[in-house]
C-alpha cells in the first residue's frame, strides 16, 4: 500500500508540476499581449486626440501604432495639417504670452465647462456637459485632455483627480 501511496504521488506532482510550466507560460504570454496592448491604447488615444484637433501626423502615427500593435490601424489616419506638425505642441504650455484662444475649439469648450463649475469637475461630469454619455469610452478620452491641459497648466487637478481652473 506504502509503494502505491508513494507512486500517485509521484506521479501527481509530476502532472502538476507539468500543469504549473504550461501556465507560468501561458501567464509569461498574457502579460505580454496586456503589455503590447496596454502600449496600442496609448498611441492610438494620442492619435485619436491629434485627429480629433485636424492635425496628426498620419504617417508617424500609423508606423507607430503598427509598432506597438504589430498590425495596421482599425482607423485610417486622417489628413495631416499643418499646426502640430515639425514638433509643435497642439496644446501649449500655459503662460503670460498664451489664451485660450490657442487651444483647439474642443480644448476650449472643456476649459470654459472647468472654468464655470461650481466646485472641482470630475472627467464624467465634463463629458456629461460635452454631452456625451458617462461610459469609459467616452470619459476616458475627456479625461485625457484634462489631463494634458493640467499638465501644461492651464487647469489644476486635485488629489483626488477633480479639475478646477487655475
Amino acid at each position: 500500500m506504502a509503494q502505491n501511496l508513494m507512486v500517485w504521488l509521484i506521479e501527481r506532482r509530476v502532472v502538476l508540476e507539468e500543469r504549473a510550466a504550461q501556465l507560468r507560460k501561458q501567464l509569461t504570454d498574457t502579460e505580454a499581449e496586456v503589455a503590447r496592448l496596454g502600449a496600442a491604447e496609448v498611441v492610438y488615444q494620442q492619435y485619436q486626440e491629434d485627429a480629433e484637433a485636424g492635425h496628426p501626423d498620419a504617417t508617424a502615427w500609423q508606423q507607430a501604432l503598427e509598432e506597438a500593435t504589430g498590425g495596421t490601424p482599425a482607423a485610417p489616419p486622417r489628413p495631416v495639417g499643418t499646426p502640430g506638425a515639425a514638433g509643435q505642441l497642439l496644446i501649449p504650455h500655459h503662460g503670460p504670452d498664451t489664451g485660450t484662444d490657442d487651444l483647439p475649439a474642443e480644448y476650449q469648450k472643456i476649459m470654459e465647462i472647468v472654468a464655470g463649475g461650481d466646485s472641482p469637475l470630475q472627467a464624467k461630469d465634463v463629458a456629461r456637459e460635452l454631452g456625451l454619455d458617462a461610459v469609459p469610452a467616452k470619459v476616458e478620452p475627456v479625461r485625457g485632455k484634462l489631463r494634458k491641459l493640467a499638465e501644461r497648466g492651464w487647469i489644476t487637478r486635485t488629489p483626488a483627480g477633480r479639475y478646477l481652473p487655475r
